[in-house]
């Protein structure tokens, strides 16, 4: 045969006990998932649209910021106009200072003009510009060419922009591009990528021009021949790529975007103007076009770690987690009620057994005491013979060895007898042919007889006997409560070495309550329960007869319980113990057993002791 499958083993095999648990941990944990799908999708599509409207916000912003650049930039062309074609340096400079460029522009490199300058006039421009102080001024770079745009006015005229007065922008193509689509358009054009002539050697960065034409305006400019020959110059700007881009995203408080600005529609790194991105794979992208005065940017927009980290949420992820919970807690339930169903059918169909093992343990139980009365009687009489025998044989003894060995035999008498008397006595409250006679009793009185045959045994061990009684009378029975004083104060001088005995009396709210009081080694708190137990003694494990029989505690609970009172022990290891007998004003109906203080109690014996 097989070994049984022991039940903790059964137990953890079988998580689920029915076909029903399972089918609510199921439903439970695909309706948690589902709600889990639906709030992710949400915040998802919430981050998304999110991304989408600063995404636009953010091309907006580049739009717009390039719209005011040309705006400042037509101011300039009306300037230009309003002089008639001649302004001068100082009145440009002038206009320059007055839009505070660097402040309400951020950004932008500088606000030039570039004068338009036939090859036939070439030496007499230069010359005229030496006159004004430059004297080193000459049109770059050098070779001849039908016409030159040189750049004579470039505010603010320091730094960087040094480097850029005189140069012909019309010489390079890009440059070149640009300016006759303004010219023939007669509207604001912008350069594809290049590097300007301001950049130095440090902080490279990629660049763009913004030009806007302008022309004589006593001349006709109905076509683009018109308009080409009525050119006077240009007025422009010159941006740093990555000073332009970077004021945008700060200004807009940007900074969880990442962006990319492409030089037309190819996205390449030739084609790469600006790049402000992270090594970071990144949840939502966004790619859209910018029309830059008829240049085509390209502008790819993606989310930051910032961005998506504010934009996620913990919510999903806590119904998961709370929901999983819920589903485990549920069929948890649901499985113990079927559990406790099925255990409530075992126990139901157990009761007639365990009743009539009860039944029969009672009968058993009640055997037993009618024997140990019944073999307790009959052995009195030959303990009394042999006790009589024991003091004749003691009387004809005279040497010393003998007399020895007879008090000995005496002894062992002597413990043989209280032996008996006590399993008589137990034997008689057990079988309940002991009934308590109620009388009244005086305690005053009461408690000093007691004492006066205690305070001798105390004496001798070197112990203090202080008696606090009270003027009152109670109706118990007087031999029953005598025998429960008596073995608890033997009891405290049998284990108390030095000190002082207390036996109080108090009236409390509903009766009296009676207390001993020792100085002993106190009563462990693992041990309390079992003081009561028959023939348990605390500190005679080699259970020597002369530290007594360990059945006067066990006498005080069968006595207590017989009449309706309540004993209480509060103990603390080195600090004594104290046993506290309650007695109702009315006599109860007895109770089944003694109630010991719980360990917790002991810990607090100094506080809730009868003083």
């Amino acid at each position: 045969m097989s070994a049984p499958v022991p039940a903790a083993r059964t137990t953890r095999a079988r998580l689920f006990r029915s076909w029903e648990s399972w089918v609510v941990l199921g439903l439970s944990l695909f309706l948690t998932g589902m709600a889990w799908w639906l709030l992710t999708d949400q915040v998802e599509r919430l981050a998304d649209a999110r991304f989408r409207a600063r995404a636009r916000d953010l091309t907006s912003d580049i739009v717009t910021r390039l719209d005011s650049y040309e705006q400042m930039l037509r101011g300039g062309a009306a300037l230009v106009d309003a002089a008639g074609g001649q302004v001068s340096r100082s009145e440009w400079r002038t206009y320059v200072a007055g839009l505070h460029v660097e402040d309400r522009y951020p950004g932008i490199q500088g606000i030039g003009y570039a004068k338009r300058v036939n090859a036939a006039d070439l030496e007499m421009h230069e010359a005229a510009v030496r006159g004004e102080g430059f004297h080193g001024y000459r049109v770059t770079p050098d070779g001849p060419r039908p016409e030159y745009f040189p750049i004579i006015y470039l505010e603010p005229f320091a730094s960087r922009n040094l480097r850029a007065f005189g140069y012909d922008m019309h010489s390079e193509p890009t440059r070149r591009a640009a300016m006759a689509r303004a010219r023939a358009n007669g509207t604001s054009a912008a350069t594809g990528k290049l590097r300007l002539v301001q950049e130095t050697e440090r902080d490279i960065q990629a660049g763009f021009n913004i030009y806007v034409p302008v022309y004589d305006q006593r001349r006709s400019l109905a076509t683009p021949a018109n308009r080409h020959e009525a050119l006077l110059g240009f007025v422009y700007s010159p941006f740093r790529m990555n000073d332009l881009m970077r004021t945008i995203l700060t200004e807009g408080a940007f900074d969880d975007l990442e962006l990319q600005v492409f030089d037309g529609t190819e996205m390449s790194d030739g084609a790469l103007m600006f790049a402000n991105t992270s090594p970071h794979e990144p949840k939502f992208q966004d790619t859209r076009g910018i029309d830059v005065f008829g240049r085509t940017w390209t502008v790819r927009i993606a989310s930051a770690p910032s961005f998506e980290a504010a934009m996620g949420s913990a919510t999903p992820h806590a119904v998961l987690v709370a929901g999983a919970i819920i589903t485990l807690l549920l069929a948890a339930i649901i499985d113990s009620v079927l559990r406790e169903r099925h255990r409530m059918d075992e126990l139901r169909r157990s009761h007639d057994a365990l009743a009539k093992a009860r039944t029969e343990a009672e009968e058993a139980n009640a055997a037993k005491s009618r024997f140990l009365a019944a073999a307790s009687h009959d052995l009195r009489q030959p303990l009394q013979t042999l006790g009589i025998y024991l003091h004749l044989i003691a009387e004809q003894t005279e040497s010393a060895p003998q007399r020895k060995l007879v008090d000995a035999a005496r002894d062992g008498f002597e413990a043989t007898q209280r032996l008996l008397n006590s399993l008589m006595d137990i034997a008689s409250l057990e079988t309940g042919l002991i009934r308590p006679q109620m009388t009244e009793v005086e305690l005053p009185a009461f408690l000093a007889r007691i004492s006066d045959d205690i305070r001798l045994e105390a004496a001798e061990k070197g112990l203090e006997l202080r008696v606090t009684s009270c003027d009152l009378r109670i109706t118990t029975d007087s031999a029953m409560l005598e025998r429960i004083v008596r073995n608890l104060l033997h009891n405290a001088v049998k284990y108390t070495r030095n000190g002082v005995i207390r036996l109080t009396c108090r009236k409390v709210r509903g009766g009296v309550v009676l207390k001993v009081q020792d100085t002993g080694p106190g009563i462990p708190r693992d041990r309390l329960h079992l003081i009561f137990e028959d023939f348990y003694q605390i500190g005679n494990p080699e259970r020597d007869r002369r530290k007594g029989l360990g059945l006067g505690l066990a006498t005080v609970a069968r006595l207590t319980r017989l009449l309706g009172y309540r004993v209480r022990v509060l103990s603390r290891p080195g600090r004594g113990a104290i046993f506290l007998v309650e007695i109702p004003d009315v006599f109860p109906a007895p109770t089944t057993g003694v109630q010991p203080s719980p360990a917790s109690s002991a810990r607090s014996a100094s506080n809730t002791a009868v003083t």
